[in-house]
């Protein structure tokens, strides 16, 4: 009889459409996560366990996302919305330096690496992120060993690359630095 009242309840004209947004939903966020570098070696059903693993946070204008000073966990994957990256200035007023959009990530290599944040995460507006962290992968690493390495080597080669492009920026700038040359005995002068 409790089958028959629960048939009762469902409008069967709307039932699908209800499956369908919720499943809707999920496609989009695992096609989002498969968009990420660092989950572009993943298969399909990797994906969506992956979506099953992610926490989804709701962020107010203005709510902090990361504090200066904190150790990091984890990124965010902004799904909406924009982020604030805010630097304390000489004053101690916060300056913005810059904005974050989707599907910009923030954080990524506190997966490895948890030092504090040298700077805060603001929203900017209402936004939605994506997060995901060091507890998350090391259960992958456990249960599931190809996945979690999949998702390690491509954070290994975006640090990499990271590393490339912050030393083209410092050789551009005049690296090694002539004054610290002197110190360490290296000739700039070639």
């Amino acid at each position: 009889m409790s089958d028959e009242m629960t048939d009762a309840r469902v409008d069967p004209e709307w039932e699908n459409f209800f499956k369908k947004k919720a499943r809707s939903s999920r496609h989009t966020l695992e096609r989002l996560l498969g968009s990420v570098p660092m989950f572009s070696l993943l298969r399909a059903e990797e994906l969506k366990r992956l979506g099953r693993i992610v926490h989804v946070r709701r962020y107010k204008a203005g709510e902090p996302v990361i504090r200066r000073g904190v150790k990091q966990s984890g990124f965010y994957l902004i799904r909406s919305g924009s982020v604030n990256i805010v630097r304390n200035g000489q004053d101690q007023e916060d300056i913005v330096i810059g904005t974050l959009e989707p599907p910009e990530l923030i954080g990524e290599f506190a997966l490895l690496d948890g030092s504090p944040r040298s700077t805060s995460i603001v929203a900017a507006e209402s936004s939605e992120l994506i997060g995901f962290f060091k507890a998350d992968l090391m259960d992958i690493l456990v249960t599931n060993p190809s996945m979690g390495c999949a998702i390690l080597l491509r954070l290994a080669e975006q640090m990499g690359e990271s590393l490339v492009h912050d030393y083209a920026k410092l050789c551009e700038r005049g690296y090694p630095f002539p004054e610290e040359a002197e110190e360490e005995g290296v000739d700039v002068t070639s």
